[in-house]
This record gives structure tokens, sequence and C-alpha cells, in this order.
């Protein structure tokens, strides 16, 4: 009994520093309303884009993905922690931090609640979500704001303001995965396919190649960016031509996401396709392009 005291003890504590360890000018992402959380609905097999869910039983798996009672696998839309150990892949820096902070903060409670994004799933077939807290208050936020996970845009709508003004100050404070190399920005004409996953990619453009529906964006190497013509269309940006997108060539550009790589034939290679891609789904991905500063 004696033993499970001090356990209790070091626990509270823990969570008391964790909570303290945070930019002290912090902007406060919304949180949900007393009258959104009695309104919630229990969550469904195939829940509805932009309802909000009360949830009564959870596992945390990382610091951005859940898995609940009923078997649905669920994904923070809006943040990227580091990867956690699996198989004979050792655990990235801050990835068991990022799950035991989430893990503690959820832990508290009776109940959390899920706003489902207007994507809905990932490729992996992960239902995604915002994720509040049993006091309604934004575990993206939480975590962000205390370097435990880089914001992200997974779908059109694009995560909140506030969670890149968190950040913003974490990364200006060094926080944790701000101050290790995972947060470094690498040369896309560097990168081989051994180097792959999240990642912060710059470089200069060196043309412009397109589908039907896309632009590839090639930076000198065999890695380059993919960008929905419509998002590029419908941006300040106002580009939809390709002449229009070669003013790009010979400009710097800076994205994040996930570098994946595909094995070419000899005739796509012959024509110059990308064999690593990454792909944005937000203009937000973009920290830095031609006639638009980063954040």
């Amino acid at each position: 009994m004696k033993n499970k005291s001090i356990r209790r003890m070091i626990g509270f504590w823990g969570v008391l520093l964790a909570l303290a360890n945070v930019p002290a000018a912090a902007a406060q992402c919304e949180a949900l309303s007393e009258q959104q959380m009695l309104q919630a609905s229990a969550w469904q097999v195939k829940p509805e884009a932009g309802h909000i869910y009360k949830v009564q039983g959870w596992y945390v798996q990382d610091g951005d993905s859940l898995s609940l009672a009923h078997g649905h696998r669920l994904r923070l839309g809006q943040i990227n922690s580091t990867e956690m150990a699996h198989k004979k892949r050792l655990a990235q820096a801050y990835a068991q931090q990022a799950r035991d902070q989430l893990d503690q903060l959820l832990g508290r409670q009776n109940a959390i609640y899920l706003r489902v994004l207007p994507k809905r799933k990932d490729h992996y077939g992960r239902w995604l979500v915002k994720l509040y807290d049993g006091a309604g208050l934004s575990a993206e936020a939480f975590l962000v704001a205390r370097g435990l996970a880089y914001v992200v845009s997974m779908d059109a709508q694009g995560a909140e303001d506030c969670l890149w003004q968190h950040e913003a100050r974490a990364r200006k404070q060094s926080l944790r995965i701000w101050r290790t190399a995972m947060s470094a920005v690498y040369q896309a004409a560097d990168l081989t396919p051994k180097q792959g996953g999240f990642m912060r990619m710059g470089g200069v453009v060196a043309d412009i190649n397109e589908s039907q529906h896309h632009w590839y964006i090639g930076l000198g190497g065999q890695a380059g960016i993919k960008i929905d013509k419509q998002l590029l269309a419908a941006s300040p940006f106002n580009l939809s031509s390709r002449q229009q997108l070669e003013q790009w060539v010979g400009q710097t550009i800076l994205a994040r996401g996930w570098l994946s790589w595909r094995k070419l034939s000899k005739k796509q290679r012959q024509k110059g396709y990308l064999s690593g891609l990454m792909s944005v789904y937000h203009l937000d991905m973009l920290e830095q392009a031609p006639a638009r500063s980063g954040r």
C-alpha cells in the first residue's frame, strides 16, 4: 500500500512538472464549451466529419495515435510526434516522453472528446481527429507547446493557428524535439532512399513536371515535392499553368511532411520521374516558398 501511494505521488508531481514546462505566453487553442461536451454523441462505427464524440474507453499508442475499446484506431490529424521503437527500429528522441505525457493527461479523465476532421481517414485507415481532454482542452496544444510534436496539416482545412503559435514558441526556446537533429532541414539533393519518413526538406527548385492532377517540384536530386494542382490554383499563389509555376525554378523552397520512395522503371527514370516524393496537402506545410514567407 505504501509503495502504491509513493507511485501515485510521483505520478502527480510528474504531471505538475509537465504542466509547468510550457512557454508562459502560449496561445490558447479554442476549448470545447460545456454545451458541446454535454451534446457530444457516443462514438459511432462511421463517425461524421465535424461532429464531436465522447469516448470512455481508449489506449494511447504513441504521441499522436490512440485506439478505442471497440477496435477503432485514431490519428491526431494536426500534429506528428516522433516514432516509437518498432521491431528492429529504435525509438526516436522524445517519442516515449510524448506517449507518456499524453497518457498521463488523458489518464486523469473519465472521458475524452473527439472531433472528426474533414479528410476522415489516413492511408492506414485510422480516423483523423482533433483530441480534447475531459475538460474540453486541446491535447494537441498540450504536446506542441512542450516541444513534443510538430504541427502538420493533413487535409485542406489545415491546422489551427494557435498550434503554429505554440510551435513557434517551443522552437524559439529549443524545447525537446527542437534541440535535436531531427528538426534540422534536410537538403533534398542529398537524400537517398535510405532516408524517409517525417522530415523538414528544402532545396532549390530545379524543374517542374506535372500529371493530370498534380505538380511535381524537383529539387535537384532524387527527391521532390508533390502538390495538388487545385490546391495551388485556389491559393494566394493563384498558379494554374506550368508557365506560371516555372517562375519558381532557381528559388528556395522548404516543406515538412512524409518523404516516401518508390521504385521507378527504366523508362520512368529516363523521363526524369522523382523516386522520392513529399506530398503537401495544405500550403501550411510549405514553410518557405517563392513569394511567400514561412511561419
